[in-house]
């Protein structure tokens, strides 16, 4: 053989190597995105309560009224709710969003405000009565 002959059979089976490893790989290519096209969904098939569960809202602070308690704060975006909470006297008011929003026992709450556990369960009821009054509702329930 003569050595362009050589060459040329080198390249030629280079060029055929090449050609079934990029055959192969666009295969491989194809079967993933089918693979993949089997086990995803589009948005646009996706039934309302679907899209509901995979939505994110945005919370912007003027969106919220915020109430200091402790060392906590509690952010109301209800507005009657945070008008009504406004109108309690604020012992009251903090002792009703610790017991409610913190998930605060009395006994708890009347360790924190160093009060007796009775007065803590007082001012928690008529702070829950004033406020059922206020939202509309009736106090006797």
């Amino acid at each position: 053989m003569r050595p362009d002959r050589h060459y040329e059979h080198k390249q030629h089976a280079f060029d055929s190597y090449c050609k079934k490893v990029l055959k192969c790989e666009a295969y491989n290519g194809y079967r993933e995105i089918s693979r993949r096209q089997k086990r995803e969904t589009p948005f646009s098939e996706l039934s309302e309560e679907e899209l509901a569960q995979l939505a994110v809202y945005d919370r912007y602070p003027w969106e919220y009224t915020a109430f200091p308690v402790g060392g906590d704060v509690i952010l109301i975006k209800d507005d009657r709710l945070a008008e009504a909470l406004n109108t309690l006297p604020p012992d009251n008011r903090d002792i009703f969003l610790m017991y409610w929003f913190l998930g605060m026992a009395d006994r708890e709450i009347a360790e924190h405000l160093h009060m007796v556990r009775r007065t803590v369960n007082a001012r928690r009821q008529s702070a829950y009565r004033l406020l059922k009054e206020l939202m509309g509702g009736e106090a006797d329930d």
